[in-house]
């Protein structure tokens, strides 16, 4: 099944937000990241950083040395998000503690997670692989105070259907990857009905309103649940993953995962003071959106510029070795070497 034949399919509701250890069955001492397995000795970094991270966030460990040294020696165990139903967006940090936005798609049965974007913080602990106080409390006020109310009400109602918000988006011109310009405004639109019905009605409101490309988030989730969807259904030769971990680039096709040198990706530095030596080779399951005909794919305008190569178009975020987000840009999905 091609990319175009999906991309105006799935029926996509939010429908709940759930902790990752609960949804996905998710145990204790387990970090899921971005991209195909790796080893922790073979991580990038930027991504070995983010696993100390999450240890600090959940409380395994006190100090990163701490944390260090319990990777080290394999008492943390880490997995690929895409191994589960959800993907790690950016650096793609999910433990038993994330808040887990969980959309269905009531055309294919699939339902998938994903972690929500962190307001004020951006991409903060989960895309952007970043740990501070500030930070890990908002990620937890999102998911225990923030939401719960709006969830409350969208059960009531039967799930927020997000078919029509996507389809509209798609032509006002967004490509649902790098761009939300359009989508972004038409959710918040659609939501403030079921908002204005919960008492933090103003905190809701500020979030939906102030978050830059928080509907990339429930594109993804939308994304991935069509396609375990179709493949519960016995559909076959279907690319239902997508991503990169900074050291190797992989897609999965019928359940087993095909890996290749990560690719960089080209474009503009968009954060102060970025640097080219520390930008990151591809890291990020974001183009699990590309699996289903949209980003890179339909990309509007100049849709080679500066991407050399024949293989598929995708467009994703550039990552920092030291945590957080640089630009955005394009490049191709490389050829596949490897079988896992």
């Amino acid at each position: 099944m091609k990319p175009e034949d999906l991309r105006f399919k799935g029926n996509p509701y939010w429908i709940d937000v759930r902790k990752a250890g609960e949804f996905l069955g998710l145990p204790d001492k387990t970090v899921l990241h971005a991209g195909p397995p790796i080893e922790y000795e073979r991580m990038c970094l930027g991504h070995k950083r983010s696993m100390a991270n999450a240890c600090l966030f959940e409380g395994w460990a006190k100090t990163e040395t701490e944390a260090v040294r319990m990777l080290e020696r394999g008492e943390i165990k880490l997995e690929a998000a895409f191994d589960y139903a959800t993907n790690g967006s950016g650096y793609g940090i999910i433990t038993k503690s994330v808040p887990l936005l969980i959309v269905e798609d009531r055309e294919t049965g699939g339902i998938a997670g994903l972690f929500p974007a962190e307001g004020k913080f951006g991409g903060g602990f989960c895309g952007w692989g970043l740990y501070s106080e500030e930070i890990a409390a908002n990620l937890k006020w999102l998911g225990n105070e923030l939401f719960p109310p709006l969830i409350a009400v969208l059960k009531d109602a039967g799930g927020f259907p997000m078919k029509e918000l996507f389809h509209e988006a798609l032509r006002q011109g967004d490509e649902l990857h790098s761009s939300q310009k359009a989508m972004d405004p038409l959710f918040t639109r659609a939501i403030i009905p079921y908002v204005l019905k919960c008492p933090n009605r103003d905190a809701l409101l500020d979030y939906f309103a102030s978050t830059v490309r928080f509907t990339h988030n429930f594109g993804q989730a939308a994304s991935r649940a069509l396609l375990l969807g179709l493949e519960k259904q016995g559909v076959k030769g279907l690319m239902t993953a997508a991503g990169g971990n900074g050291v190797d680039y992989g897609i999965k096709v019928d359940g087993i995962w095909y890996t290749a040198p990560s690719p960089m990706i080209v474009g503009p530095y968009l954060t102060p003071g970025a640097k080219k030596e520390n930008q990151l080779p591809w890291l990020g399951d974001s183009s699990v959106v590309e699996c289903r005909g949209w980003g890179g794919t339909i990309r509007p305008i100049n849709p080679d510029f500066g991407v050399e190569g024949k293989g598929l178009v995708i467009n994703g975020g550039m990552m920092d070795v030291n945590g957080g987000w640089m630009g955005a840009g394009s490049t191709r999905m490389p050829v596949y070497n490897d079988k896992q």
